[in-house]
């Protein structure tokens, strides 16, 4: 046990050295300021960053924080949208995301690849010494794009080798910071029952001297307690709220459980519906985090050399500490006193059970489910409800997962078989629908019907699309136009699912930039002087096809 604490010690020293010795300016020349900070909890995924704030501006100048070299250009309509990477010599990359604009060479580069591969979104990895940056050289500019809700910098740091997400603000970037976090209430569970099959405690703390206290001491009749936690933090006394970094649960001075977000891998940041509350988040509840590891988890956010699963109630009060602290050590500790007192309720569920960490099969009447063993992160029972249909495009009834506000952790399979003859098997999707949300895919006819993935629960149901997508332009067919003008392609589709566009002029790829439903290019040296046949191609997900075909002259 002391050789196992010791190479812990020495692991964790080593890594506290190597980020000491990284160092990274501030990429803005405006006050630094966070909208959101490292691991704060979002829909799905961990915060895998820092949001910078930009005073709600665009086009900021944007500057390399350290010396190094640009290593991959990512351009989508969601997600990052804009983004740049550069690595640096210290093992770490920086990257850049919802840019408006990047310098003209690299511009110039991007624009080359994109025709070769014929593709706007595109992922590119850049050779490295390419494009090398000093410290304070301008990279680009700031903006909005991608699933930006406004404009900011998201900026990350990433451990080169591993691509893992590490917490800026403990590798190099400095930012001041005198405000401690504000813990606002406690949650505790019963570890023998499922998380999803059971409502919280919730207690109210208050301020009590330098810390905080339960309003009240808590007694619960479970003797196995999980602890959860809703805080948050803030840099300064008027900034925004944002997530916490640490929170270490201890008995008698003595951690015993908690959770730390330093290091966190994509591969595995879905697993943030396993740290929290999910249930109640889904029905508009706040982010409750658990201090203990949940049943099925992959990420190292809880510290294997001291996490208990639960804590031992007893007939007598006993008392806790929670320690809850910010990456610059301003901490906040709260206290409770619990104890276990009456009998707990003995409740049971309808449906099959479905068992964490195995793989399970729900069979229904035309319609199954095949989950994997790494889909949930606690057991609970499943049903479905049946409602017949109503549209002759519907071909199936419609199918309602109970409950469905459990979060699944990978993609699972859905066959549905359909008690319709005449239909165009070519031409079926699935439709899933989750509060007012749907999601289209591609139905793949096989001997269990017609089958496709998703990874969130609904409703469900095998629809026939035999609609092409609509599109229709801001120019008409022999029209003029000249170098800079724009021209604009509007998509539609009955089921709002636009599988891909393709525009070309005499049969060479032009370049439409996405925006929504609307597709853009201005004319440059790609469309050439003279008379052409512009066609579009657009596909929906079920796979019909619209062609439009004009003839443009270009002066």
């Amino acid at each position: 046990m002391y050789k196992y604490i010791l190479a812990v010690f020495i692991i964790s020293f080593c890594l506290d050295a190597q980020s000491q010795k990284r160092s990274f300016d501030y990429p803005l020349s405006v006050k630094p300021l966070l909208n959101a900070n490292f691991g704060e909890m979002r829909p799905n995924h961990f915060h895998m960053g820092l949001d910078l704030n930009t005073g709600a501006r665009e086009n900021l100048p944007i500057f390399a924080p350290a010396e190094g070299y640009l290593s991959r250009i990512k351009i989508e309509s969601g997600g990052f949208g804009r983004a740049l990477y550069f690595n640096h010599g210290n093992g770490t990359t920086t990257v850049y995301a919802h840019m408006n604009s990047f310098l003209p060479a690299v511009e110039q580069f991007l624009e080359q690849k994109q025709y070769e591969q014929e593709t706007w979104k595109i992922d590119l990895q850049i050779p490295a010494g390419k494009f090398t940056v000093k410290k304070g050289q301008l990279i680009g500019y700031s903006g909005n794009t991608g699933a930006s809700e406004g404009p900011h910098v998201h900026f990350e740091v990433r451990d080169t080798k591993t691509e893992n997400c590490l917490n800026p603000l403990r590798n190099g970037l400095a930012m001041e910071d005198n405000a401690a976090p504000e813990v606002l209430k406690l949650a505790v569970y019963d570890f023998d029952k499922s998380m999803y099959e059971q409502n919280p405690v919730i207690i109210p703390v208050i301020k009590k001297g330098l810390g905080f206290v339960t309003v009240k001491k808590i007694e619960v009749p479970f003797e196995k307690v999980v602890v959860g936690i809703i805080a948050i933090d803030r840099m300064g006394r008027n900034s925004n709220p944002n997530g916490i970094y640490k929170a270490i649960l201890k008995k008698d001075k003595l951690p015993i459980a908690g959770f730390e977000l330093d290091n966190i891998s994509y591969d595995f940041t879905r697993n943030q519906n396993g740290h929290i509350d999910y249930p109640l988040r889904f029905k508009g509840g706040p982010y409750i985090q658990m201090l203990h590891r949940p049943k099925f988890f992959q990420l190292n956010i809880y510290p294997a050399s001291f996490n208990k699963p639960y804590i031992i109630n007893s007939n007598n009060f006993q008392e806790y500490q929670i320690d809850v602290s910010d990456v610059h050590d301003n901490i906040s500790n709260v206290s409770f006193e619990i104890r276990k007192s009456g009998s707990v309720e003995q409740k049971t569920f309808s449906g099959q059970a479905i068992v964490f960490n195995k793989k399970n099969v729900f069979v229904s009447s035309n319609i199954v489910f095949e989950f994997s063993a790494d889909a949930f992160y606690d057991s609970f029972h499943m049903d479905v409800v049946s409602t017949p249909s109503t549209q002759s495009f519907q071909k199936s009834n419609l199918y309602q997962v109970q409950p469905f506000s459990i979060p699944v952790n990978s993609s699972f399979q859905v066959a549905i078989k359909s008690t319709v003859e005449k239909m165009d098997t070519s031409r079926m999707v699935i439709k899933k629908s989750v509060k007012g949300k749907d999601e289209i895919k591609k139905a793949i006819y096989g001997k269990n019907g017609f089958t496709a993935s998703f990874k969130e629960l609904g409703s469900f149901q095998l629809l026939e699309d035999l609609e092409p997508p609509g599109i229709s332009m801001n120019i008409s067919n022999g029209a003029q136009v000249k170098s800079g003008d724009q021209l604009v392609c509007n998509v539609s589709d009955n089921f709002k699912s636009i599988r891909s566009f393709e525009a070309r002029v005499d049969g060479k790829w032009l370049m439409f930039k996405p925006r929504g439903n609307l597709y853009s290019y201005r004319m440059d040296e790609h469309f050439p002087v003279g008379e052409h046949f512009l066609t579009v191609i657009v596909f929906d997900e079920a796979g019909n096809r619209t062609n439009l075909k004009i003839q443009v002259k270009r002066n």
